[in-house]
């Protein structure tokens, strides 16, 4: 099945080479490659008739609140990329020190299934591998494979990551590393966390940031309006009309039945009541309407908790995408840190 923003992930990322990596003044390393991958209507998405564009369309606004403090980690800075596929990054030091530091990235993505999601932490995976291959870049460099870990995000439900560690030489010091991936609302979360060696162990540092990314997914907040809200529409019953047959479910207000699901709509007494709304969300359930991370427009207007921090980002299609939906949108920003 391919997802609305599905990832093609070609072999484009190989452009990282003649890019050379930029390094930061604060010792922070980067390097990015576009790559850029097609919109479709995935199998999940068969309410919507039309194809949509992922960023503008799909997606039009995107809530992130994030903690301000994670464990001994405190949130330091936060940038906003030109391109708006690449999203926001966030960047935390540990304490008072100076010397460590864990950027975490969010990348909006649409519906990926489970096999686009694992082609997309391959091709993260590959595009590290590249740093170590170009003028410039890591010297040294070794890398393990791809680990399974799972990080919950309360409630009961989790969220399924992929980690890697590495070892390299940047600036003649050896340096333990590690990336996480994982899909959680619609958004792709990436975390890069790299520490001297004599500090930690590679394993010591993939396990770090593990624990880090599962802390801050039970903290994090990812909601998003658009398209990808695509509600059963409710109908009017008229006084003195009979009750629809065939009803899925039925709710009562005040003893009397006021609200029917149909197998394609709502058929309410009162369209704005609170019966009329719930059989509306547990029919767009059944009908695989609902879409994690999605809300209603009017819900994604929420105070900000104390110590936590809010990003807005507004998606705008662009101005010259031409009505074939195969218009490709999605890039692809790798940082090296």
């Amino acid at each position: 099945m391919t997802g609305i923003g599905s990832k093609a992930w070609s072999c484009a990322l190989v452009a990282l080479c003649a890019a050379g990596a930029a390094y930061a003044a604060d010792g922070g390393d980067r390097a990015t490659a576009q790559t850029s991958v097609p919109t479709a209507t995935s199998g999940a998405a068969q309410a919507q008739p039309t194809t949509v564009p992922l960023l503008g369309g799909f997606l039009r606004e995107t809530r992130v609140v994030y903690p301000l403090r994670v464990g001994k980690w405190q949130a330091m800075d936060e940038r906003r990329y030109d391109r708006q596929e690449f999203g926001v990054s966030v960047r935390y030091t540990y304490g008072s020190r100076r010397d460590r530091w864990i950027d975490v990235y969010f990348y909006p993505a649409g519906l990926l299934s489970q096999t686009e999601f694992e082609q997309a932490a391959l091709e993260e995976r590959d595009a590290l591998l590249q740093i170590g291959r170009q003028p410039g870049g890591y010297e040294s460099m070794d890398m393990g494979e791809l680990q399974a870990f799972a990080s919950a995000r309360g409630r009961g439900d989790g969220s399924n990551g992929r980690s890697v560690d590495l070892a390299y030489t940047h600036q003649g010091e050896r340096k333990h590393s590690a990336m996480t991936l994982q899909l959680d609302r619609m958004y792709l979360i990436k975390g890069r966390y790299s520490v001297a060696a004599k500090s930690s162990s590679r394993a010591q540092a993939r396990s770090t940031l593990e624990d880090f990314v599962g802390d801050l997914s039970r903290k994090l907040t990812l909601a998003s309006t658009g398209r990808c809200w695509d509600p059963l529409p409710i109908e009017t019953l008229q006084a003195g009309t009979p009750a629809p047959q065939g009803a899925l479910s039925t709710l009562a207000k005040d003893g009397v039945d006021s609200a029917y699901l149909m197998s394609d709509r709502v058929i309410a007494r009162e369209p704005q009541s609170t019966e009329a709304q719930a059989l509306q969300t547990i029919g767009m359930g059944l009908a695989q309407r609902l879409r994690p991370g999605c809300q209603r427009p009017e819900e994604i207007e929420q105070n900000v908790p104390q110590d936590m921090r809010e990003i807005r980002l507004e998606y705008t299609a662009p101005s010259d995408a031409p009505a074939d939906p195969s218009r490709l949108l999605r890039s692809s920003k790798i940082d090296v840190g």
